[in-house]
């Protein structure tokens, strides 16, 4: 079974949960790491000879086009996760229509290539925002990832389909992977989730999920993989998602490699 990685590429200041206390037009006064960061992700690739899919900010081309040019050159899979990172139900359609349009553009004149896939700052295509699957489909993509089959207080469809599916049209959806544990899904496959829960549990779930005959989704920021990013003094609810157990990211990604196949996901939807 070859399952899909992925990678967000965003700074540490991009973060939503963020958005209050850095504003986009403030963004140049902190000091960007994520250039080195999605490198030391793409080594960690290179080592384990495998290809991930990179959702990147068009922020982050615009402003490092090289980094975009080596996450091509390296055989990976450029899509799009918008120009600024914003929550999709806190914009209007026309909002989130230019800012992916932006987007898509910035990356297509660095690449040449067609951004056939796109994932949402924190997955907030929720039911109040399904109005932006047919903005994608307009757009010509082809997949999105932004559709959570889990309950949390900023993001998530409950009873979404927890495995790749038609959801719009020409539109696939693959969502981040979660198991099934009685009558709940429990995410386990990115960013917190990742750090935070014992490996055995993350490789049983996935093994569990390529026994019942599907791929699973897994997913990381380069932010994850930096010790010395600078930290806010915010409250513990909001440090402990962002900054406890960092060290554990490119350990259980290496980890990740080796125990399982990995692919983009354009590659694991067998999309042209």
């Amino acid at each position: 079974m070859i399952n899909a990685l992925t990678v967000d590429v965003e700074d540490w200041y991009h973060i939503c949960d963020l958005e209050d206390i850095i504003k986009p037009g403030e963004w140049e006064r902190y000091e960007s790491r994520v250039v080195v960061n999605t490198r030391r992700v793409l080594q960690i690739l290179r080592e384990a000879k495998t290809k991930a899919t990179f959702f990147i900010l068009g922020y982050v081309g615009e402003r490092f086009p090289e980094i975009v040019q080596e996450i091509d050159e390296g055989g990976h899979e450029i899509a799009t996760h918008g120009f600024y990172h914003k929550l999709v139900y806190k914009q209007t359609r026309d909002e989130f229509t230019e800012d992916l349009e932006r987007s898509m553009k910035v990356l297509k004149d660095i690449t040449g290539k067609d951004i056939v896939g796109h994932r949402a700052a924190s997955f907030s295509i929720i039911r109040e925002s399904l109005w932006a699957l047919d903005v994608l489909v307009s757009q010509g993509l082809k997949y999105d990832s932004s559709i959570f089959p889990v309950r949390h207080p900023r993001y998530g469809i409950i009873d979404a389909p927890r495995f790749p599916y038609r959801v719009k049209g020409s539109l696939f959806e693959f969502p981040p992977s979660t198991v099934r544990l009685g009558r709940r899904n429990l995410a386990f496959g990115g960013g917190a989730y990742l750090r935070f829960l014992p490996y055995w549990y993350i490789k049983w779930a996935i093994g569990r999920i390529n026994i019942g005959g599907n791929p699973a989704l897994i997913y990381i920021h380069p932010w994850e993989t930096d010790l010395d990013q600078p930290k806010l003094a915010v409250p513990l609810s909001r440090a402990l998602p962002h900054y406890v157990n960092l060290k554990s990211a490119p350990k259980k990604l290496r980890a990740l490699l080796e125990d399982f196949r990995f692919a983009p996901v354009k590659e694991v939807l067998g999309i042209e």
